[in-house]
């Protein structure tokens, strides 16, 4: 083959590698670009939800109080009495029904001596020179076996001012009976559940 052989290749095969390489970069150039993912949802911010303020009731004078329960029985289990700074508390503490904080019904009323035992009417003795009646309408120290649920005591002395002593009356057919003495004329009122199982008492002086 003479020198001059590879001179003599077409022009249009020389030219061929430029034009694979130019469509190459045109067919590049066109190609769709990948659609960019959207960005990630922004999560709300939590709402903050006010817890409610449940205002207590004012304080009943001379007047009786009835209040519904939360379950037909509700079998004793605490019994706590305190006097602070003129204050006067009764928190009486029921084991829960399953899931249900367990109330009874409580009726309050002013009460006059003399006093007596339920069921067996006996006399009872309690400190003060004002009282007040306390009825556990299905509330009940006492289980379906008649065993105790809550062993006392059942006569408190705190101390201090308004009450003076807390006496059971009796516990007979899941009604439990308690008698207040005071050293005056007091004024009473039933705190709000709480959801557990307390009822709570407050007393103070007229």
């Amino acid at each position: 083959m003479s020198p001059d052989a590879h001179a003599r290749v077409p022009a249009d095969l020389r030219a061929a590698p430029a034009l694979a390489l130019a469509a190459i970069l045109v067919a590049a150039c066109a190609a769709p670009s990948p659609t960019p993912s959207p960005p990630a949802p922004t999560q709300p911010a939590p709402t903050e939800v006010p817890t409610p303020v449940v205002t207590a009731p004012p304080f009943a004078c001379d007047q009786a109080l009835d209040r519904p329960g939360t379950v037909p029985i509700a079998q004793m289990s605490g019994l706590t009495v305190v006097n602070d700074a003129g204050l006067g508390r009764i928190t009486f503490t029921f084991l829960p029904s399953g899931n249900v904080a367990a109330i009874p019904q409580v009726k309050i009323r002013p009460a006059t001596p003399p006093f007596t035992m339920d069921p067996s009417g006996l006399p009872l003795e309690v400190a003060g020179v004002a009282f007040l009646e306390i009825v556990l309408l299905g509330g009940t120290a006492l289980d379906e076996s008649y065993e105790p649920t809550f062993e006392g005591p059942f006569d408190v002395v705190p101390g201090g001012s308004p009450i003076v002593e807390l006496r059971r009356a009796g516990d007979f057919e899941a009604v439990s009976s308690w008698v207040v003495g005071l050293d005056g004329p007091s004024c009473v009122r039933v705190l709000p559940f709480d959801g557990t199982s307390r009822l709570v008492i407050e007393i103070q002086a007229e």
